[in-house]
């Protein structure tokens, strides 16, 4: 992953490791929190990422992809567990407790393919180029931007209000 840039503009270097979770946990439990389907298992892997990235400050607090690699490794968690269980209003964490419009978004979410929904999930809230989505995904950025058309179109006509 060096030098992809997946640390959408926050880099690792320079920052005590209390900083980076200060900066960097907001952004990757809300990416978190809109795959995992249940609360608990969003906080879980976003806490054990960190806890990985600590283990491993070292090596990888001088790394500008540090960012990156906390949001993968949480994703890549919550994959592994592939539990189904009803969507949950979110726990009280340091991050902004999600909106009604966003347990809204978060179930529309799940109504879309795995491969749609993770490409939106990392673009729009993990805030990831089309590029880094695709090298994390191991996709080509054609398929990334087939993936977010479709989805953004799915989404679109699922959330639209209709005025009858």
């Amino acid at each position: 992953m060096e030098g992809i840039g997946l640390s959408a503009g926050v880099k690792g270097i320079g920052v005590t490791f209390e900083e980076f979770y200060r900066r960097e946990f907001p952004r990757v439990y809300r990416a978190a929190w809109f795959l995992a389907r249940h609360d608990h298992d969003a906080l879980e892997a976003t806490q054990e990422a960190f806890a990985r990235a600590f283990a491993r400050w070292r090596r990888l607090g001088g790394q500008e992809w540090v960012a990156g690699w906390v949001m993968t490794t949480a994703l890549n968690l919550l994959r592994r567990r592939r539990r189904e269980v009803p969507v949950a209003e979110p726990m009280e964490t340091d991050a902004a407790a999600p909106t009604s419009n966003a347990v809204d978004l978060q179930r529309a979410l799940h109504l879309l393919p795995r491969r749609q929904r993770e490409a939106l999930v990392l673009f729009y809230v993990g805030d990831l180029s089309v590029h880094a989505v695709a090298t994390l995904m191991r996709v080509s950025e054609g398929t990334v931007k087939a993936h977010l058309s479709r989805g953004r179109q799915t989404l679109r006509d699922g959330l639209e209000i209709r005025h009858d």
